[in-house]
């Protein structure tokens, strides 16, 4: 079957414009990719600062406590020679509770520095993952930045070419005829042609009464949609 000429035009022009925005949109897109690398790294970091900070206030703690030991240690020392000096029985006994005490003290604070160098222990390991991370997230940031660099100049050469090839398509369609594509490509999400489909608009799927179908096949001047006011094109798959 014949397509009114300015019809195929248009139908052109839509599947160009299409291939552009499709081209513009993985260009637009460019920014957000990079952005995910950076977070990732930035997240990557903001871990291995929140390991290390927790490894150095488990140190730091461990070194109070190890003074606190070496207190009572000196504290132990001299309530045992202090020992021989006492005199009574009463003094005596009241001497060993207050060494037993003392050394109950410095027991539990060994076994909390245990601990302390337990934590520290493993979170030095996880500094060494936390470092690896980091080190694998910078790699796959420059990776990333270079891999996307080249992608964003072929996109930019493409968008380009793609638009030299979409303003071609403008040039044989009228002025009138032109501004309606616009304002209906601009309104209806890129689809300004429909196709009809089974006596149907292939956009809105608002049937066609039998007059309207046989000028849409007839296609002797453009017409519109009555349901979404698109612009209707009858193809040999319309009937279908």
């Amino acid at each position: 079957m014949t397509v009114l000429p300015e019809l195929a035009h248009l139908l052109e022009l839509q599947r160009r414009d299409a291939a552009l925005a499709e081209s513009m949109r993985r260009q637009a897109e460019i920014p957000k990719r990079r952005q995910v690398l950076t977070v990732a790294l930035d997240r990557a970091r903001s871990s291995l600062l929140g390991i290390q900070r927790d490894r150095e206030t488990a140190r730091l703690a461990r070194r109070v406590l190890e003074k606190e030991v070496e207190s009572f240690q000196s504290e132990l020392a001299r309530l045992e020679k202090q020992l021989f000096d006492v005199k009574t029985n009463d003094e005596f006994t009241a001497m060993q509770h207050q060494i037993a005490n003392v050394k109950t003290k410095r027991s539990d604070r060994e076994t909390e520095i245990l601990d302390l160098m337990e934590r520290e222990e493993s979170l030095t390991a996880a500094v060494a993952k936390g470092e690896a991370a980091v080190a694998g997230s910078e790699r796959a940031l420059k990776d990333g930045n270079a891999a996307l660099d080249t992608e964003t100049r072929t996109l930019d050469a493409e968008v380009s070419e793609r638009t030299h090839v979409r303003d071609e398509g403008r040039a044989p369609i009228g002025a009138q005829t032109l501004a309606k594509y616009d304002r209906l490509y601009a309104g209806r999400e890129g689809i300004a042609i429909a196709e009809v489909r089974k006596g149907a608009c292939a956009a809105c799927h608002r049937a066609l009464s039998a007059h309207e179908l046989q000028l849409a096949k007839q296609a002797e001047a453009i017409r519109s949609c009555e349901g979404c006011g698109r612009i209707l094109i009858y193809l040999e798959s319309s009937a279908g």
